[in-house]
C-alpha cells in the first residue's frame, strides 16, 4: 500500500506551531491572540490564505542560537506528510480485496458479535488489501482510518474515538452505524450515505462533503466548521445541539424536515439554535417567516 499513512491534521499542526512561537517569544505570541493565530496558520495549510509561514519557521529555527531547530524540523516533517496524504484524495485506494481475514472475530464481552478492529489490525489490512466485509459490522476502537476503498460498506459498525485525516470516503454506506467521539479532518466525503447513523461528539473540520445523505441520522453535540457542503440531504435527521460555522454551502436539501433541538435548553434557546443552523447553510426557514416591517406611524392631524 504505497503512500497512505496516518498523519496529523492541519489543525493539530497549527497548534504545534503556535506552541513553538509562544515558547520562543511569549510576549509577542501569547494567549490573547492564540485562537486567531491557530486559525490563520490552519487556513494557510488548507490553502485559504497566503500567510508567509516559511519565513516564520525559518526565524523560529534560528531563534536562541538554533535551540528550536529540532522542533521546527519536526513541524516541517508533519506538514510534508500531511500534504502528501492530502494529495492522495484525488485517487481511490487501489489494493484489491483480500480473502484472508486479519481481525479478531469478536470479544466475549461484546454481545453484538462485531469484529474488533484496532490500529495494528487496520494497518496490516491496509497494507495487504482489506478483507471482504472488513468495514461492515465491526468495532473500530481508537483507529486512524487513513484510507477506505471507494464504495465500501461500513454498515452496522461502531467507530469510537477514531480519526479520519485527509481520508477519501467516496460512495461509502454507513447504514445504522455509530460514530462516537470521532474526528474528520481535511476529508473528501462524496456520494456517501449515513442512513440512520448516530453521531455523538463527532467533529468535521476542513472537509468537503458533496452529495451525501444524512437521511434519518441522529447527530448529538457535533461540530462542523470550515467545510464545503453541497447537495447534502438532511431528510428527517435529528440535529441536537449541533454547531455549524464558516460553511461554504450550496443546495442543502430537506433541512426543514430535520428536527433541530438543543437538549436542556429553553424554547427560546432552541429557536435561536435552529435559526443559527439555517443561517450557516444559507437556507430560509419556512417555519419562521421574516418579521413584518413596521408601518410608519401616520402624522398627527
Amino acid at each position: 500500500m504505497p503512500d497512505y499513512q496516518a498523519v496529523s491534521s492541519g489543525h493539530e499542526i497549527s497548534k504545534k506551531i503556535a506552541d513553538l512561537l509562544e515558547d520562543i517569544d511569549h510576549i509577542q505570541y501569547n494567549g490573547n491572540n492564540r485562537a486567531r493565530r491557530v486559525r490563520n496558520v490552519n487556513d494557510y495549510i488548507q490553502g485559504r490564505n497566503d500567510m508567509p509561514l516559511e519565513p516564520l519557521l525559518d526565524w523560529a529555527a534560528k531563534a536562541d542560537s538554533g535551540a528550536y531547530a529540532g522542533r521546527v524540523a519536526a513541524v516541517r516533517q508533519m506538514l510534508q506528510a500531511f500534504q502528501r496524504q492530502k494529495s492522495l484524495l484525488g485517487r481511490p485506494y487501489q489494493m484489491p480485496h483480500s480473502l484472508k481475514s486479519t481481525y479478531k472475530c469478536c470479544l466475549p464481552e461484546r454481545s453484538d458479535r462485531a469484529k474488533v478492529i484496532d490500529q495494528e489490525t487496520f494497518d496490516r489490512a491496509a497494507q495487504s488489501g482489506f478483507p471482504y466485509g472488513f468495514f461492515r459490522h465491526s468495532f473500530f476502537d481508537g483507529v486512524d482510518l487513513y484510507c477506505i476503498p471507494d464504495g465500501e460498506d461500513c454498515s452496522c459498525s461502531t467507530f469510537q474515538n477514531c480519526s479520519f485525516v485527509a481520508s477519501r470516503v467516496h460512495g461509502a454506506m454507513f447504514l445504522h452505524s455509530c460514530l462516537y467521539g470521532c474526528e474528520f479532518h481535511s476529508c473528501d466525503i462524496q456520494d456517501t450515505t449515513f442512513l440512520g447513523t448516530t453521531f455523538a461528539n463527532t467533529h468535521f473540520k476542513d472537509c468537503t462533503l458533496r452529495k451525501d445523505s444524512f437521511l434519518a441520522a441522529h447527530l448529538k453535540s457535533c461540530l462542523t466548521v470550515d467545510c464545503i457542503m453541497e447537495e447534502i440531504d438532511f431528510s428527517h435527521a435529528a440535529l441536537d445541539g449541533c454547531t455549524y460555522g464558516r460553511i461554504q454551502a450550496g443546495d442543502i436539501r430537506n433541512l426543514a424536515s430535520a428536527k433541530i433541538t438543543q437538549g436542556g435548553a429553553t424554547a427560546e434557546e432552541c429557536a435561536e439554535n435552529r435559526a443559527a443552523v439555517f443561517r450557516a447553510f444559507g437556507v430560509r426557514d419556512q417555519e419562521r417567516p421574516p418579521a413584518a416591517r413596521k408601518r410608519p406611524s401616520a402624522p398627527e392631524r
